[in-house]
Order: C-alpha cells, then structure tokens, then sequence
C-alpha cells in the first residue's frame, strides 16, 4: 500500500470529515495524495454530506496540497507555551 484516506461523516452535522489521509514517503509529489482526495469528496458527496473538512498541522506542509484542491481555510489556532524555570 502506498497510500491512504480515511473519511467519515460528522453524525448530525451533514459535514463529511477526512480523519488521515497519508502517502509513502517514496511515492509523494505524484498526485496521489490528491487523488485520495478527491476520492473521500465523491464519497462524501454520494452520501449526501454538503461539506467535506479536515484538521491539519501547519508543519505537514501540506496547507498548498489542500488549497489547490479546493479547500479553504475555515478556522486557525495558535499554540502558546511557556517555559517553566526548574526549582
């Protein structure tokens, strides 16, 4: 297997919801990653769910992948820290 989607609905949302989407490193940057995608939006679709989301970390470097097949960005969160100094 060299890669994978895995697409569920939100129950009482009407939202579809892709919960992992991966591809081998050795067969990135060959449109199968896109593939899957608009793969899990039919299903989505066919099964009657008006949108299709998915949460993604901004260090994936996918962010383009998910722009170029037609998703927006709906929602972005900041991560804070602080760094506790040792007793």
């Amino acid at each position: 297997m060299i890669g994978a989607a895995l697409s569920l609905d939100q129950p009482g949302s009407g939202d579809g919801y892709v919960e992992s989407l991966a591809v081998d490193r050795d067969h990135r940057n060959r449109g199968i990653a896109r593939h899957l995608l608009q793969h899990a939006f039919r299903a989505c679709r066919e099964a009657g769910l008006s949108h299709c989301t998915l949460w993604t970390h901004s260090g994936t470097g996918a962010l383009d992948l998910y722009l170029k097949v037609g998703m927006t960005v709906r929602y972005t969160s900041v991560v804070l820290e602080k760094t506790l100094p040792l007793p």
